[in-house]
């Protein structure tokens, strides 16, 4: 066993011992049954990427709209402004099409800017993801594809998953300019990722062709960048694909889950958290949900549950609250509701 193995193990030892019967019980089952790993903009913030808060600022600062839309556009800066949240204020104002890709288009470039910084601090080994250790863990023992679905735009998805040496379905195929052509089944494929609203390399090319280009060539074209904001016409744009093959293909995967862990994923998304309250009804399938703070949405899922088979994991002061349907448990100076952490818990 390498020395590195043997920290990891000796660390879950210690972190298992602090823990209940109980809690630790669920987690392990939770992984062991090859968990559908639903990704939130909390797995992301973890690494420097701006939340709704942060976009909303950058998007009153950078965004000039044009004459016919500044009623509309001082219509939603007031929104962002008095504090309501970015979708609120998207539900609240319709803009214009125009208006709504250059909220695209700043949303894309904020994003972005991080992604690639990212990427290049993974490139000098600065940054090792936990999503590949955990991806690579479950998959020495799965006899399946693994699915992780996320709301993000970003790629920390595909950055962990080429970590971890795994071959990734995203439904495109091709090399540098990937072409959309749906989720065959293709007994190779490790990991299927489906990114149910969108990503930062994905475009509409000539309004007919879905595309996937590096980000060099992407900046040096006028093309369409293919990103669901939050708002009003939300659900308009996920009529065509790939949106319609990604989130048909995602509630399969719920449908089929043995178990769902939940990482950063603050239960905002309407059709997502109506795919997680069918597996609550059924009361089968163990739910795991870790992140920085439990959302107020996502602690009224775990105290909704009728049996103790979802567990929600947040930070609290210097330690861990662990939270059950029907109790609470406090865990000093042990942080495993970060994904790092918790692995350690079931490797």
């Amino acid at each position: 066993m390498s020395k590195l193995l043997k920290q990891i193990e000796e660390e879950g030892k210690r972190l298992s011992a602090d823990l209940s019967e109980k809690s630790l019980g669920l987690i392990q089952r939770c992984i062991s049954l090859n968990p559908v790993i639903v990704l939130g903009s909390g797995a992301s913030a973890a690494y420097g990427f701006a939340g709704m808060s942060q976009l909303a600022i950058h998007l009153i600062q950078s965004i000039t709209p044009d004459p016919e839309d500044n009623e509309k556009w001082n219509d939603f800066k007031a929104e962002l402004e008095s504090g309501i949240d970015l979708e609120t204020a998207l539900h609240k104002v319709s803009v214009s099409e125009k208006l709504e890709k250059q909220i695209i288009l700043s949303t894309r470039e904020l994003i972005l800017r991080r992604d690639i910084e990212v990427f290049t601090a993974l490139l000098k080994n600065e940054i090792h993801l936990p999503l590949g250790k955990l991806l690579q863990h479950v998959g020495r023992t799965a006899n399946q594809t693994l699915k992780v679905v996320t709301t993000n735009y970003d790629r920390m998805a595909e950055y962990a998953i080429d970590q971890a040496l795994l071959k990734c379905n995203t439904g495109f195929s091709g090399e540098y300019q990937k072409t959309f052509t749906g989720f065959h089944r293709n007994p190779t494929d490790q990991v299927e990722l489906l990114k149910v609203h969108g990503s930062l390399d994905w475009f509409l090319s000539d309004d007919v062709n879905v595309v996937s280009i590096p980000d060099i060539i992407s900046e040096q074209t006028t093309l369409t960048p293919l990103m669901v904001t939050p708002g009003a016409r939300k659900y308009e744009h996920t009529h065509n694909d790939p949106f319609r093959s990604t989130i048909a293909r995602a509630d399969i995967a719920f449908e089929t889950a043995g178990s769902i862990l939940c990482v950063g994923y603050g239960f905002n998304d309407n059709h997502i958290h109506s795919k997680l309250n069918d597996k609550l009804r059924q009361g089968k399938a163990p739910i795991l949900i870790a992140t920085k703070t439990l959302s107020d949405s996502a602690m009224k899922f775990i105290k909704s549950a009728r049996v103790a088979n979802v567990i929600g994991i947040e930070k609290f002061n210097g330690g861990t609250k662990v939270v059950f349907h029907d109790g609470e448990e406090i865990i000093e100076d042990l942080s495993f509701w970060s994904l790092d952490e918790l692995i350690k818990l079931v490797m």
